[in-house]
């Protein structure tokens, strides 16, 4: 057997007939050329050696060597900056999170035989290939903290932010859902009566994002069917198993994009910073991205999409002169509290979760840790109304190496949120009532405590989608007013977030997204 590297237009039927082989011979030798009319230019194609076969026509012919068509250097195929440049994309997706990474695996799934081109650009490195808590060195959530929490891994900017100093972000492929909590209820039906699209509508994508994220109803334990059996009797009939998007192990944006590249192949580049957003004559035309060198790249796209989270992408969209009042107000997020407890008497060993969820009369929601025996501990997240005031701005003082101002953050609690939080308070003691116990301070935790802002990591709201450009940044579609092709597909086209966490709804909201702009590029042309 030898090596021949195929030269321009070769295929290995041509090959064959040069070599006067038989083409069911050739192929078998080369299993990773799938097309025989293929052209081959400058792959390596495996010739059997055909004095051997005619010495011996009985021999078995050898195996080929096991080597791809092409070898990738990560786990992740990348581009480089600079061969994106001369493509003109049909769209374009800044970041990696749920939202953009949910964008992607829509389209994918979507337009797997068309030709259409599809890019990602994402600000950090490879960082996991997974969700933290796959990874068997950090066994548990108090380990994994310790990696997450190192500010060579998340940013916190909380630090340059004092009104909302419980922030930290993830630069990297997959951003925060590296280490998310995977807890995904939906939003409530009434949640969305001020919302520009109905509930209705927005079911079908909460149907195909779980089916996507393989989110499950949660794993009643011994323990936890106890204690709900006490919530249920104790006045929370709602109350249930936590659901998760754990049925694949934990779940991450990587899942997205590993499952996206099944469909069809896309541009990824990391370590891209986009510093603007380009339009012409009102319309998206692409976007400048940096190197880590500082060298400029200037990507077309038909169609960008910005999903780099409720506090970055109004960031971009702010530095890149985009018109538009309500961009980067309305900053919502969740009043956080804590709650550990005791409960009296002996209950079955091993651990558990229980989601007592928002209602129309409770404006907060529980999710409750059993750790066995009697502790447990209620993670309690409040509604917060949104508030012009409350807003993400430019901070031109402050700018970064690439020359980008940083942000400032407006924030504080209405009175409306202040009597939520009051109402937690009394529902942490109504909760330990209710299953038998009550609250009991741990090492380093009072009986009752609260985050500061920024803590939940659910901020929201920053580019809300509404019909009226005056109280809204985008339209119901998660376009932007007024700048055709130009969207905004994560955390901050929310209105509202209610008291639950928003991943799921912005991963349902991104995928009919999605599809809008496959009509819309369907009907450009």
């Amino acid at each position: 057997m030898k090596i021949q590297v195929a030269a321009a237009k070769d295929t290995l039927r041509k090959i064959a007939q040069a070599h006067r082989l038989e083409l069911s011979d050739l192929i078998l030798m080369n299993r990773h050329i799938s097309d025989p009319d293929s052209n081959l230019s400058g792959m390596n194609v495996f010739i059997p050696d055909k004095a051997a076969m005619n010495r011996n026509q009985t021999a078995l012919l050898s195996c080929p060597p096991e080597i791809p068509a092409r070898l990738i250097d990560q786990w992740i195929p990348l581009t480089p900056l600079s061969e994106m440049t001369d493509i003109e994309y049909d769209v374009l997706i800044i970041g990696t999170g749920g939202g953009g990474g949910a964008m992607l695996w829509r389209l994918c799934e979507r337009l797997r035989s068309s030709r259409m081109r599809i890019a990602v650009v994402e600000r950090g490195d490879l960082l996991l290939p997974t969700h933290a808590l796959n990874v068997p060195t950090f066994w548990d959530w108090s380990r994994m903290l310790e990696y997450f929490l190192n500010p060579k891994i998340s940013t916190p900017i909380g630090k340059f932010l004092p009104e909302y100093s419980g922030a930290r972000l993830v630069y990297a492929l997959g951003g925060r859902t590296l280490f998310w909590g995977a807890t995904t209820p939906r939003l409530p039906a009434f949640e969305l009566a001020s919302w520009p699209i109905s509930y209705k509508e927005l079911e079908t994508y909460y149907n195909i994002a779980e089916q996507a994220m393989a989110v499950n109803a949660g794993t009643l334990t011994p323990l936890s069917r106890v204690i709900l059996g006490r919530l249920w009797e104790g006045g929370y009939p709602e109350s249930s198993a936590l659901p998760q998007a754990i049925g694949r192990g934990q779940f991450s944006s990587i899942v997205f994009m590993g499952e996206a590249l099944r469909y069809r192949p896309y541009e990824l580049a990391v370590n891209a910073r986009a510093v603007q957003v380009m339009t012409e004559n009102g319309k998206a035309a692409g976007v400048k991205v940096m190197s880590p060198d500082k060298k400029p790249f200037f990507l077309k796209a038909k169609k960008v999409v910005v999903s780099a989270g409720a506090l970055e992408s109004p960031h971009l969209l702010l530095h890149s002169g985009i018109p538009g009042r309500a961009i980067g107000h309305y900053l919502i997020n969740h009043s956080f509290l804590k709650s550990p407890g005791k409960v009296a008497d002996a209950l079955p060993d091993g651990g558990g979760s229980i989601l007592i969820p928002q209602s129309e009369d409770r404006p907060y929601q529980v999710q409750m840790y059993l750790f066995g025996g009697t502790d447990y501990l209620c993670d309690m997240f409040g509604r917060v109304e949104p508030q012009y005031e409350n807003s993400v701005t430019l901070d031109e003082l402050r700018k970064d190496e690439y020359g980008v101002p940083g942000i400032q953050v407006h924030f504080s609690y209405s009175s409306k949120d202040k009597s939520v939080i009051s109402r937690m308070v009394d529902g942490a003691n109504k909760i330990a009532s209710a299953i038998g116990g009550s609250l009991a301070s741990t090492a380093g935790m009072p009986e009752i405590c609260i985050l500061p802002p920024g803590a939940d990591y659910h901020e929201a709201g920053t580019c809300r989608m509404g019909n009226d450009p005056a109280f809204s940044a985008t339209d119901p579609f998660g376009q932007i007013h007024g700048v055709s092709g130009l969207y905004v597909a994560d955390n901050s086209v929310l209105p509202t977030i209610g008291a639950v966490n928003p991943t799921l709804t912005t991963s349902a909201l991104a995928m009919r997204t999605a599809d809008h702009i496959i009509r819309q590029l369907m009907n450009d042309g």
